[in-house]
């Protein structure tokens, strides 16, 4: 499965705590034929998908490997990440 990160880039910030109230997370590793349809399918079982982008190659349009998927709760990233840790041993087909 893929390697994902959260990324701080561009966040939506509450103005009372000065903090990030949205999670961007960098999905890496991918195979080539994965597509933000599919990406969509696996993360918004998580929570409310606001965005997601796989990286191209801006001339060929291929994949570059890796992805960033956005969530409007900074929560459903967080709970990505942790059932990530701790179901790492899952084998996705």
């Amino acid at each position: 499965m893929a390697t994902t990160a959260e990324t701080t880039a561009n966040p939506v910030v509450k103005e009372e705590t000065n903090r990030p109230t949205t999670a961007s997370l960098y999905v890496g590793e991918l195979d080539p034929s994965v597509t933000e349809a599919v990406l969509f399918e696996i993360f918004n079982i998580i929570g409310p998908v606001d965005s997601i982008r796989v990286c191209r190659d801006a001339v060929t349009r291929r994949s570059l490997g890796y992805a960033y998927v956005n969530y409007h709760n900074i929560a459903d990233g967080k709970y990505y990440i942790y059932f990530k840790k701790s179901y790492n041993n899952i084998k996705y087909i």
